[in-house]
């Protein structure tokens, strides 16, 4: 693929000057349930006079002025730029859509992902996901306490997702809905806003994450779902098929936001705060065994596995947000103990 001529490239950064403040602000994706598809505008072509006075910017004004992911979508432009290291700044996990990056860095810096702050608890530690359509290449700009700026371009897997048919629901989870069940779920809405509105500062997601059942994998995160013959939106998490009323313990620590019983399509609903805006989702549950704010170790039991809200059967439905970005819990895990773990319809 061609590159960008650098006159053009300079064009997209001298267009972000005028745009930085609006682009301090937080992604809209941080309040949305099911992100949209992420897009970029491409650049405006400069006219020759632009042409003529680009040329003697030098390769140091380019690093200064590039700090959002937008001025430079090509990878091998933004690495050719800012290289591919970090010296006090480490990243690990998982470079890929659907992934999760756990960063570490020194206490006091400044984290922007994009051009979007990243919350970084008082230890340094930071984390920041990708969602299942996200672009290739990110940007990650940190500034630490001395005033130094480290970045870094990040290149991700672009990941190919299987298509996944489930019938025999129950028409009225999947569409057609009536005015009192459009009722229903819009007060649901507003019960999981209103758990999802802080996060604690605490990084709990650095001890990593267990299974939280063992069972056959029976949907996988990202699949195309087409329910009752309709397609839909992109499966958000991980099922796991397992008896009723097996034990649901948490996968790391945090702070239980939202326990709730009767949801119009989670069932049993429990949602687990680890820290810096990533959460658990636990749908489908026979039995709740917490409530909102207490705290919860990894290991212990929040609930049974059941058949409650959308569900032809017994299984866990868990899903994991970063900023109401949905990401993979999959690619946070080992193998699964024990037999089972084949994934399947």
């Amino acid at each position: 693929m061609m590159r960008p001529s650098l006159p053009a490239m300079m064009l997209a950064l001298s267009s972000l000057t005028v745009s930085a403040c609006a682009a301090d602000k937080p992604a809209a994706a941080a309040a949305a349930s099911e992100p949209a598809p992420e897009t970029t505008a491409p650049a405006a072509a400069p006219d020759a006079a632009s042409d003529a006075a680009m040329e003697f910017v030098s390769d140091d004004a380019i690093a200064r002025r590039a700090e959002f992911s937008e001025a430079m979508r090509d990878v091998e432009e933004r690495q050719k730029v800012f290289g591919d290291s970090l010296e006090r700044v480490s990243l690990e996990g998982s470079f890929a859509q659907g992934g999760l990056l756990f960063g570490e860095t020194e206490p006091g810096a400044e984290v922007r992902l994009d051009g979007d702050t990243v919350m970084v608890g008082d230890d340094g530690r930071f984390v920041v996901g990708f969602g299942r359509d996200s672009a290739l290449t990110a940007l990650l700009v940190v500034t630490l306490s001395d005033g130094a700026v480290e970045r870094r371009a990040i290149e991700l897997e672009d990941r190919e997702f299987p298509v996944q048919r489930i019938d025999g629901l129950d028409q009225s989870k999947v569409s057609g809905f009536t005015p009192a069940q459009l009722e229903k779920i819009a007060a649901d809405r507003v019960k999981k806003d209103a758990a999802r509105e802080t996060s604690q500062t605490a990084a709990d997601w650095a001890e990593g994450f267990d299974w939280p059942v063992t069972g056959r994998i029976s949907g996988v995160f990202g699949s195309q779902r087409i329910l009752n013959g309709e397609p839909k939106r992109p499966h958000s998490g991980l099922d796991i098929a397992a008896p009723q009323g097996t034990p649901i313990r948490a996968p790391a620590p945090g702070v239980i936001t939202l326990a709730e019983e009767g949801m119009y399509f989670e069932g049993g609903l429990v949602l687990l705060d680890h820290g810096h805006w990533l959460e658990s989702a636990f749908l489908h549950l026979s039995r709740l065994d917490v409530e909102p704010g207490t705290r919860v170790e990894k290991g212990d039991v929040i609930g049974a596995v059941g058949a409650t809200g959308r569900a032809t059967g017994p299984h866990l439905h868990w899903s994991l947000k970063w900023r109401g970005r949905l990401v993979d819990p999959r690619l946070t895990l080992g193998e699964m103990p024990g037999a089972g773990g084949d994934e399947g319809g």
